[in-house]
């Protein structure tokens, strides 16, 4: 043989020696003989939940999987499968287990109940193991977490149990209404608790105005600019879509209820960001000469360099189609007045105007 045919089998061998080192994962099996197997081999089963365009995803198989002190731990512990989410058995795994993020990796015991779930990638070898190793005590598991914590509430379990119980795909909204009873004001109104607050209500809700209520002292503890920030981040996406013409489920009720919050939080009148949810009343009310008035009074004043000011500008122009004539004649009223002060963000939406005009008269022959 050829000595760069034998050096191509001694590296070809050391790869599947490497490869063999870490976790030996069982391919060719259903979730539900996954579980037998498991089951028959008195072990845990591990399921990898993955898609082919998750980055972490593909970093853990990359990284720490194939290391030998991985498979050392997980060969004599678990079965361990790998299920892409968006293909064959895995689009109904991901529906049936509430898989949320990726990667997810679940531990399920012999019968195939789940006993945890670690979200997300880990850095190192040893932070993983250090996650599936607290995984797999009874104590971390989302049911006892919740027994311990509704027979004596604490701060701090109580933040664990919110955030399982999210990556489990679970509400908890009942575990946050118990924290929101927290006697300790600095608890209460802590920064990280009312971010996870915030994510999971909606601010069409009680819980919502009870946050409203409170806001003085949450800008004591947190601070006025932060406080109102995440407040609006709440809702901003959903008043984007209204904004913008796209699919959503709101009513002109709930678009103005986004937009008297926005006005009790009393953010600077040239914050572009603010702006969104009055844009989105406007809109989703069909009233364009509100609109047309709105810009011509306070967008046009917000900076050129504010960030959301292009946004805003595309907001309007977005709107452009569904106005009468009159009002395409005041929309072209208003460009024109910011074209005479010949600034670059006058020179751009004046283009605009332009391309949209020749749009809607081809549009009409």
């Amino acid at each position: 043989m050829k000595p760069r045919n034998i050096l191509f089998v001694v590296l070809l061998f050391s790869a599947i020696i490497c490869q063999a080192q870490g976790i030996a994962f069982t391919t060719g099996l259903t979730f539900k003989q996954a579980v037998a197997k498991a089951k028959k081999e008195n072990k845990m089963l591990f399921m990898d939940c993955y898609t082919s365009w998750c980055v972490p995803c593909a970093k853990m198989a990359k990284e720490i999987f194939p290391l030998k002190e991985c498979g050392d731990y997980f060969n004599s512990r678990f079965v361990s499968i790998q299920v892409d989410m968006q293909k064959g058995e895995g689009v109904e795994l991901m529906k049936k287990f509430q898989v949320q993020a990726f990667p997810t990796f679940i531990i399920f015991d012999g019968n195939g109940d789940e006993i945890n779930r670690i979200t997300g990638g880990s850095s190192s070898l040893d932070e993983f193991l250090k996650r599936v190793e607290e995984a797999q005590k009874p104590d971390n598991s989302v049911p006892m977490m919740k027994k311990k914590f509704f027979s004596e509430p604490e701060y701090e379990l109580g933040m664990k149990l919110i955030k399982a119980m999210m990556d489990h795909g679970q509400d908890p909204a009942p575990v946050i209404d118990e924290m929101m009873k927290n006697k300790w004001e600095s608890q209460r109104y802590d920064r990280s608790f009312f971010a996870l607050v915030l994510a999971n209500t909606d601010f069409r809700s009680p819980r919502f105005d009870k946050i409203m209520l409170d806001i003085d002292r949450l800008n004591k503890h947190i601070g006025t600019e932060q406080t109102r920030r995440m407040i609006l981040d709440s809702y901003r996406t959903g008043m984007y879509l209204v904004a913008s013409g796209r699919e959503h489920d709101y009513t002109v009720d709930d678009v103005r209820k986004a937009a008297l919050i926005t006005a009790m939080l009393d953010f600077p009148p040239t914050e572009g960001i603010a702006l969104v949810p009055r844009i989105a009343l406007h809109v989703i009310e069909q009233d364009y000469d509100k609109l047309i008035d709105f810009y011509d009074e306070v967008v046009r004043y917000v900076p050129a360099n504010d960030a959301f000011k292009v946004i805003l500008n595309g907001l309007l122009q977005a709107q452009y189609p569904k106005m009468n004539d009159a009002q395409k004649a005041k929309y072209e009223n208003y460009v024109n007045s910011f074209v005479k002060s010949a600034t670059y963000e006058a020179q751009g939406m004046e283009n605009s105007l332009k391309f949209m005009k020749e749009q809607d008269a081809k549009a009409k022959k």
